[in-house]
């Protein structure tokens, strides 16, 4: 004997259960479909944008490097007494920046 006794019922209330229990398995499939739907959606945007970031940061580091070429062609090497006079300047602004010497 079941919980539920489905014959006891009359003709209208059964109708009812079985229209409720129609519209929980409906719902239940187009929640399924549409998370479906949904996540492929993602999931395709996901990939175009991850190869486009990829492409990006492709081309920032072949310009980083080019531009790097580039200034290095066009200026001339630091002397020492040029390279002593940058780490006065760099060690003065962080002291009046950030209160603080360059340990270097």
């Amino acid at each position: 004997m079941s919980f539920f006794p489905w014959q006891r019922l009359t003709q209208e209330q059964r109708r009812l259960w079985k229209i409720g229990g129609g519209i929980i398995v409906a719902g239940t499939a187009f929640k399924f479909l549409y998370f479906n739907f949904s996540r492929g959606l993602l999931l395709e945007n996901m990939d175009r944008t991850h190869v486009e970031a990829k492409q990006s940061l492709t081309n920032a580091k072949k310009f980083a490097q080019w531009a790097d070429e580039d200034r290095s062609k066009r200026l001339p090497k630091l002397t020492d007494e040029q390279r002593k006079q940058l780490k006065e300047y760099l060690d003065l602004v962080a002291e009046k920046q950030f209160d603080d010497k360059r340990t270097r």
